[in-house]
């Protein structure tokens, strides 16, 4: 049957359903910038402290696609890049080489 305030309630739900599916696309389309952000950070600060002939961008390729189908791996990237951040290379090595060791070599 139809009433008046059918249009409106339809119209609503559709535009409600609408803000979550983008509002989900958000999430993992930040969690992926992130991704390369971290990724590349903390494959660059290998190649700077350790092994000047590192391969940044495969590292970066592995890190990013694990990152992006493991959760463990996620959080230990966001570890590590934590730590190292504003860090010498002196220092990060004794403060961060465990939580960094997952991520590179």
């Amino acid at each position: 049957m139809y009433t008046s305030s059918s249009p409106a309630k339809y119209t609503f739900t559709i535009l409600a359903l609408s803000i979550v599916g983008l509002s989900a696309f958000g999430c993992a389309a930040t969690q992926a910038i992130e991704n390369k952000i971290d990724c590349g950070s903390v494959c660059n600060r290998y190649k700077d402290c350790f092994k000047k002939d590192y391969d940044v961008d495969a590292c970066k390729s592995r890190c990013e696609s694990s990152a992006k189908t493991d959760q463990d791996y996620q959080n230990k990237l966001n570890t590590c890049s934590a730590c190292i951040d504003n860090q010498s290379c002196t220092s990060a090595v004794f403060s961060c080489g465990g939580k960094c060791g997952a991520i590179v070599p």
